[in-house]
């Protein structure tokens, strides 16, 4: 059902681009209100503590309840996520208020529309997971792209990002109702959180789903969310478009990244994914001990990359081991394991604060997903002809 997933995919995209619009103007807030480097990662790092409770929550719920009944409720509290950031300008609580939002709204839609799309799309599930992931990172990247120039360059760079975003969640709304249901709603079953992972396949989810899940937000958020932070200094004038040029370039990097995967299938995909973060990290890395900032162009291109190839593998892993009536669980609970990447940034100052050195932070995760990315390459062999 091509038609169906193609609508999804309309009213998944201004959902997908809302998500990091704030990321760039971090910068811009940081200017109004002088942050902290902490602040500043921890308004980053926020959007999953609010992710969790959905993320648990929506896959039972959509396959319980239905899917549009819990993804248009998302798609509303998107909205007015970006109203919540407008109001917030000026008052920080407010800013991690909408930031959090957002989270709860990544929880309600992406793991909802996620699970719809592989329904409308099991003739062709290999193609249905490499479109929910270009649509989502092409919301991811282009939100921040418009968010940078806008920070940079144009007047009320804390309004018209979030206006723009708002129209488009009224395009949404709209599309959302003409996508044919696929769960019909059962009054005799309880909404229970829960994994969704089927009996025998527990080693498989931790072995496998969890590694690779890391990978798909941990990556790009080092990327754009923390790097910029803290080559800060070292880019005046140019910061917040840098920070919104990261993530374009991250998120874009995500169709050759596909290719990858359509090439030579996830359970190669998803060591390589982590294999392109540890390069990605270790440029980083490089441009922070040296302020050479322009090599993060290049960091946030395998880090992105890295991001796509887990995210195609993840939900292709996922695919393979869930069973129909679990299907939102588990895709909830890969997208639960991929979130919590999102608070490597702040993990990293945190811990840079008590050891004296973030050089040595990062060190320690490049070296980490380069381990992760040999665990991998073993753990994924057995799927090869699955």
């Amino acid at each position: 059902m091509a038609g169906a997933r193609t609508r999804l995919a309309v009213a998944l995209f201004p959902v997908a681009f809302g998500t990091n619009v704030a990321t760039p103007l971090l910068l811009v807030y940081d200017d109004r209100l002088g942050l902290s480097d902490w602040t500043l990662t921890a308004l980053f790092a926020v959007y999953p503590l609010g992710l969790a409770p959905a993320l648990v929550l929506s896959g039972p719920a959509s396959d319980v309840l239905g899917r549009r009944a819990v993804m248009v409720p998302g798609i509303v509290l998107s909205g007015l996520s970006s109203a919540v950031l407008i109001a917030g300008a000026d008052h920080l609580w407010m800013l991690y208020l909408g930031r959090f939002l957002l989270g709860v709204v990544s929880g309600l839609v992406f793991v909802v529309a996620s699970a719809w799309m592989a329904e409308h799309g099991r003739d062709a599930p290999l193609w249905t997971a490499r479109m929910l992931a270009l649509v989502m990172y092409g919301g991811f990247g282009l939100g921040p792209l418009v968010a940078g120039i806008a920070g940079q360059w144009l007047p009320a760079p804390l309004l018209g990002p979030y206006l723009a975003h708002i129209a488009m969640v009224a395009v949404a709304m709209v599309v959302v109702f003409t996508v044919p249901e696929t769960v019909t709603r059962d009054r005799t079953r309880r909404i229970r959180p829960n994994l969704g992972i089927p009996e025998g396949r527990h080693r498989a989810f931790w072995t496998v789903v969890v590694p690779t899940g890391l990978g798909v937000f941990g990556m790009p958020s080092l990327a754009f969310g923390l790097f910029p932070v803290l080559l800060k200094p070292a880019m005046p004038g140019v910061a917040v478009f840098v920070s919104g040029m990261l993530g374009m370039l991250a998120m874009g990097s995500i169709v050759p990244a596909q290719a990858v995967i359509g090439r030579v299938g996830p359970h190669r995909g998803a060591p390589l994914a982590l294999a392109s973060g540890t390069v990605g990290c270790v440029l980083g890395l490089i441009a922070f001990g040296t302020d050479t900032w322009p090599l993060l162009f290049i960091a946030a291109v395998f880090m992105g990359a890295a991001s796509g190839m887990a995210m195609t593998s993840g939900l292709r892993f996922v695919d393979l081991l869930c069973r129909a009536e679990d299907r939102g669980a588990l895709t909830g609970a890969f997208y639960a394991v991929a979130y919590a990447g999102m608070m490597m940034p702040v993990v990293v100052t945190s811990i840079a604060a008590v050891v004296g050195s973030t050089a040595v932070v990062l060190g320690a995760v490049a070296l980490t997903a380069a381990s992760l990315a040999y665990v991998l390459r073993r753990t994924t062999a057995h799927l090869a002809t699955t």
